[in-house]
């Protein structure tokens, strides 16, 4: 099926909408990844956090010693409370609470039951362990694979709590959902930042190659490998320019890449009439102009 254009919103309602996003995007972002271009906004301190977000840094267990070095640099850099800042323009009906906490397991997941995400430090330090030094035979670096990494997992997180607080309606299975979610935000801040988050979101999936029996096919998620595509393809639909490099070196099959700019038309259309109503346009504004990125985000201390 070719590709079809996307004509049910006029020029002026898609900027309106991709500057929004933008600014969702961009502050998320700014949590770990810095870009020359962020060194000379504002950096405003009269940003409100959004009252709708509890957010708690929860002190590891005590088998879990390694995890207290990472709440430590977690909670310096105020990850949870710049994120409840970036979640200032969302309009939520309940309240969200976010938190950092040891789960025994490398895991990030939102439960509905008391409408909390909670990001575990073991999914932080998995990131820490699989990244590579500098740079993978395939390209991906070590502040790719941490920043993308981590910010994925929140935006995943995001997305399924957005799912249930506002009753999004989702076809098909919502982790597919979820993970378009997120990786369409990641789009929406520049083609540099684009790549960086983008790339290191596709290296989780790309780095775990262990084969599956044909039980855990039954899975709610999709396959590693068919979330690493997922992933490229919806980024080459959004910004061809800048992931053009995967479909010519053959990463993404020109087959899929062919659809791509469609599949990504639909999410963009899916987050217009679902999430973009419940977004506060002059706050949003004031996301805009704020300088979140340091020189240090994303890098990992020893």
């Amino acid at each position: 099926m070719k590709p079809t254009p996307f004509r049910s919103m006029t020029s002026r309602f898609k900027m309106r909408c991709s500057k929004i996003v933008a600014a969702l995007a961009v502050a998320a972002a700014a949590l770990l990844v810095q870009t020359p271009e962020s060194a000379a906004q504002p950096r405003p301190q009269e940003l409100a956090a959004n009252t709708r977000v509890i957010i708690d840094y929860i002190d590891p267990m005590l088998r879990f010693p390694r995890s207290q070095a990472t709440l430590d640099r977690l909670r310096k850099r105020q990850v949870l409370e710049e994120l409840s800042m970036f979640l200032s323009p969302l309009r939520l009906p309940r309240v969200l609470r976010i938190r950092t906490k040891s789960c025994g397991v490398v895991n990030a997941f939102y439960d509905r039951s008391e409408w909390a995400i909670s990001l575990c430090y073991e999914f932080y330090e998995h990131l820490e362990q699989i990244a590579p030094q500098t740079t993978s035979p395939q390209g991906f670096t070590r502040d790719e694979v941490v920043v993308g990494g981590f910010i994925d997992a929140i935006f995943h997180e995001l997305g399924h709590a957005l799912f249930d607080i506002l009753q999004v309606p989702v076809f098909g299975r919502e982790e597919d959902a979820a993970d378009q979610l997120s990786a369409f935000l990641m789009l929406q801040f520049g083609k540099d930042v684009a790549r960086t988050t983008i790339k290191g979101a596709a290296f989780t999936y790309l780095n775990n190659r262990n084969p599956r029996s044909r039980a855990e096919y039954a899975d709610e998620h999709g396959t590693d490998a068919q979330r690493f595509f997922n992933y490229l393809c919806l980024a080459y639909g959004g910004e061809p320019e800048a992931f053009r490099d995967f479909v010519d070196n053959g990463v993404l099959p020109k087959a899929r890449a062919d659809g791509c700019a469609r599949e990504n038309q639909l999410v963009r259309r899916a987050f217009a009439k679902t999430i973009l109503p419940h977004i506060d346009v002059d706050l949003m504004k004031q996301v805009q102009s704020v300088r979140w990125l340091r020189p240090s985000d994303g890098r990992t201390s020893k």
